[in-house]
């Protein structure tokens, strides 16, 4: 089957007459000059796009058949709806894409927790064994292996960690009123245990209803710190933050939030730093870290 070309002008003469409307009167409803609208019809360099924008001005829809490799034709209503549905289908593969991507990501941080879970509990146990020593050496050294591994297909960036913290900045933390929020229930074990070892008070919340109640159930100033989790239930700790720096009491709603999450990517720091909170903490968050940023509050 042969095509048969038209010209664009051989149309737009066609149909200006047919519809009683002049070429300069087109030009002014598309908002062109009449002489640019002249030049690209004697021209033939109007695009298939301008040409249907000169027929939409008109009021007029144009037909067309659609000649494909495979020896198949369309016309322009069957090739709009075949493309739509092709259009469909790769949405549908990059959405699956997608979720595939995000399970990915989150086996690898769930990997993650249970290995820092796995050095907390030994870190918590009795450690006057040598067998146990060299235990906890040997994950360490796993742990601190997997770290760059799993951060690197995370697409975040490591941080060096610190090996200690002055002591007199230590000192400083004794007797401070700690929030810790987490609906994980080993990882705030794990965190109240160092936190109280070094002489804070710890008060414990699991998602963002809770961490609202505690504060404004304290008087005012009451908590030095709030660590919090990112991704909880019921209401997550973007939203608890930005209830708290919306509270009436100037103080209550000041209290320092230091975010503590598994998700290290750069749109999670920005989105906390533009919700009010302080800190960022990537966990499992080293205890010198957590100590070093609690100093620098106090």
């Amino acid at each position: 089957m042969g095509m048969c070309a038209v010209k664009t002008s051989e149309i737009i003469n066609q149909v200006c007459t047919r519809v009683g409307v002049a070429k300069s009167e087109l030009a002014k409803r598309m908002g062109v000059y009449p002489s640019s609208l002249y030049r690209k019809i004697a021209r033939e360099s109007m695009t298939l796009e301008e040409l249907q924008e000169c027929l939409d001005a008109l009021g007029v829809m144009m037909e067309m058949e659609f000649y494909y490799p495979d020896g198949q034709t369309y016309s322009s209503q069957e090739n709009n709806k075949l493309v739509r549905e092709r259009l469909g289908l790769v949405e549908t593969e990059l959405e699956a894409a997608n979720r595939k991507e995000a399970f990915h990501q989150q086996s690898l941080r769930e990997l993650r927790t249970e290995l820092n879970s796995a050095v907390g509990y030994l870190e918590l146990s009795d450690r006057q064994g040598v067998r146990v020593e060299d235990y906890l050496a040997k994950l360490r050294a796993i742990l601190k292996s997997m770290e760059g591994t799993i951060t690197c297909a995370l697409g975040e960036t490591l941080e060096e960690e610190p090996t200690n913290v002055d002591a007199r900045r230590l000192e400083t933390l004794r007797g401070r009123h700690i929030l810790l929020v987490d609906d994980n229930n080993l990882n705030r074990d794990i965190l109240k245990e160092v936190l109280e070892y070094h002489g804070l008070t710890v008060d414990e919340a699991c998602n963002g209803y809770e961490v609202l109640a505690a504060v404004q159930a304290k008087e005012p100033g009451y908590y030095f710190c709030i660590l919090m989790d990112i991704e909880m239930p019921m209401m997550d700790g973007f939203e608890a933050t930005m209830r708290i720096r919306k509270l009436n009491n100037r103080i209550r709603a000041n209290t320092p939030i230091i975010a503590l999450t598994a998700n290290a990517v750069a749109e999670y720091r920005k989105k906390g730093s533009a919700v009010g909170m302080d800190g960022y903490l990537v966990k499992p968050v080293h205890s010198m870290r957590l100590l070093a940023t609690l100093a620098k509050l106090a």
